[in-house]
């Protein structure tokens, strides 16, 4: 995504109730976060790629989701090329009550083989 916006379709969602932003998240932190009273999405045409951001009460940012997709070329015999997936990743964050995010990072480093690495961290601010 870039950074003055260049490249992206916005769209805002008023209805919480259809974007299921808890998904990743662990039953037993569910009572810790703040959770979105209205969300936007960003669609990046250029490539994979998308961003959700959602606010509380306040207008504070208390969740971001994005999710982006990089492709390589392949070929099977040389003459012929085609693009595939190469590496995927998905970060989701949750702002929590003491104003730090936990955040849930999901990497695929090589689509073919479908290695995926997951974790959980804590962060002092909300993901970039």
């Amino acid at each position: 995504m870039s950074a003055a916006g260049i490249g992206e379709r916005r769209c805002a969602f008023q209805d919480v109730h259809g974007i299921r932003w808890w998904q990743d998240l662990p039953v037993a932190w569910k009572a810790l976060v703040a959770g979105p009273v209205r969300l936007e999405f960003f669609q990046e045409y250029e490539m994979l790629a998308d961003r959700t951001l959602g606010y509380d009460e306040h207008e504070i940012p208390c969740y971001c989701a994005f999710r982006f997709m990089l492709t390589a070329l392949k070929s099977d015999n040389d003459e012929v090329f085609y693009e595939m997936p190469d590496y995927a990743e998905t970060q989701t964050a949750w702002r929590l009550r003491d104003a730090r995010w936990l955040v849930y990072r999901e990497l695929v480093a090589n689509v073919e083989e479908g290695k995926v690495r997951r974790f959980f961290s804590i962060s002092d601010a909300m993901p970039r």
